[in-house]
C-alpha cells in the first residue's frame, strides 16, 4: 500500500526501513523508528495499516530503551540531535545557506534552543549556538547530479545516480 501524497513510501516500505536498522544495533534502531514515526505521524488516523505501524513503533521503542537502560529523555534528546543534523546536511547539500551574513534556522538542539546556520564574510559557515567540540573543522561530501529530474521508479533513480558525474563539496565550519 502507497502512502498518501506527502508521505514516507509504502507501509512496507516503512517496515523495511526499520528491519534494515536493526542490524545496525537497537541504539540505531531506536533512533530510525523515532524517524519513521516523525514523518509518518501526521497521517494518523487516515490508514489503519499505518495506524498499526505507528502503534508498533511506539512499543519498539519503549522495549529498545528498556532493553538499553535508556530514559526516554534522553532518547528524545538524541533524536533531536539527529533530526539538526539531519537538516542541517539537507541545508548544506541543497545549497540553501543565505548569503550576506543572514542566518537560517536549522532546527531545535537536544535542548530546545533553536540552532542557526550562517555564511560568514569569509565564506565560512557557523552555527549559533555553537554545538560542536572542535571550534574549527572541514567537512566534505561527495555529490550527484543526476542529469533528470523525475524517475518512474527507485530503481531508474538508483541507475541514474550511479551513472551522474560526482564532484566534491566542502564547507569549513567555524565557531
Amino acid at each position: 500500500m502507497t502512502l498518501p501524497e506527502g508521505g514516507c513510501g509504502s507501509i512496507p516500505a516503512l517496515y523495511e526501513h526499520i528491519d534494515d536498522a536493526r542490524y545496525r544495533g537497537r541504539w540505531v534502531a531506536l533512533l530510525v523508528s523515532m524517524h519513521m514515526t516523525f514523518l509518518s505521524q501526521g497521517k494518523y488516523g487516515e490508514i489503519p495499516e499505518l495506524d498499526e505501524f505507528l502503534d508498533r513503533q511506539i512499543e519498539l521503542q519503549t522495549a529498545w530503551r528498556k532493553s538499553l537502560k535508556v530514559k526516554k529523555v534522553d532518547a528524545e534528546k538524541a533524536y533531536a540531535m539527529l533530526q539538526c543534523c539531519d537538516r542541517l546536511s539537507l541545508i548544506l547539500c541543497q545549497k540553501q545557506i543565505p548569503e550576506g551574513e543572514r542566518v537560517l534556522e536549522i532546527a531545535k538542539g537536544p535542548t530546545g534552543e533553536r540552532h542557526d546556520i550562517l555564511k560568514r564574510s569569509d565564506e565560512t559557515l557557523s552555527v549559533k549556538p555553537w554545538p560542536f567540540r572542535a571550534e574549527k573543522f572541514t567537512i566534505h561530501v561527495d555529490a550527484c547530479y543526476p542529469t533528470q529530474m523525475k524517475f518512474d521508479s527507485n530503481q531508474e533513480l538508483v541507475e541514474s545516480l550511479q551513472h551522474a558525474a560526482i564532484s566534491s563539496l566542502q564547507w569549513t565550519f567555524v565557531k
